[in-house]
């Protein structure tokens, strides 16, 4: 019988937690919910002091703070995190480096929250990130590329449930849901137009 280490036994009860306590809310007349994201701003961000502006670039785009925590990860929840790549030639260094010092882990929730955070954020290596994004802006090496955004809503789910329990997330406060979504019943909207057109 092949005996487990240390890390190996933490890992078996870092299983993602089902984050069923607090659904998303709704943002579209037709019922369809918001999605959430896990962003987690890695140790270069923290160290350079970018939180804040990170930050505000997703509040900005109408995504909501629905947890927010900074902290020293671990190996094991680094392991968890990067599961999926433990094969690759990289996964001992990304586990590393997401443990170098402090860093702040984001569940974002919104309208297509996995696509427009990811589209923010940019691409890996910060010489292809286009001028706007979050790497292109502020990043300087794609092993210095200060955010890691979920890529899909299924991997957003899994790592939210490692990195919150369901008691930490918050649902945004709904005062400007009308400003940002299409609501049921909002003053101001669309569902009775048949021709769109000429409307700015």
């Amino acid at each position: 019988m092949r005996t487990l280490t240390a890390s190996a036994r933490v890992l078996r009860r870092l299983k993602p937690r089902r984050l069923l306590a607090s659904l998303p809310h709704v943002v579209e007349h037709d019922g369809t919910r918001a999605e959430r994201s896990l962003i987690l701003l890695k140790p270069d961000a923290v160290e350079r002091r970018l939180v804040g502006r990170i930050l505000s670039r997703f509040e900005d785009r109408g995504l909501a703070i629905v947890a927010l925590r900074q902290r020293i990860c671990d190996r094991a929840l680094a392991e968890a995190h990067y599961e999926e790549h433990r094969d690759k030639h990289f996964f001992g260094r990304a586990c590393a480096f997401l443990c170098a010092g402090p860093l702040v882990s984001a569940c974002l929730e919104g309208r297509g929250a996995v696509a427009a955070a990811r589209k923010l954020v940019g691409p890996t290596d910060p010489r292809d990130a286009a001028p706007g994004t979050i790497r292109g802006d502020l990043a300087t090496h794609w092993r210095r590329n200060l955010v890691h955004a979920s890529a899909s809503a299924d991997d957003a789910e899994r790592e939210i449930g490692l990195w919150f329990d369901s008691t930490d997330l918050c649902p945004p406060a709904a005062a400007l849901d009308a400003w940002l979504y299409e609501m049921p019943g909002a003053r101001i909207g669309f569902d009775d137009d048949d021709d769109e057109q000429g409307v700015s």
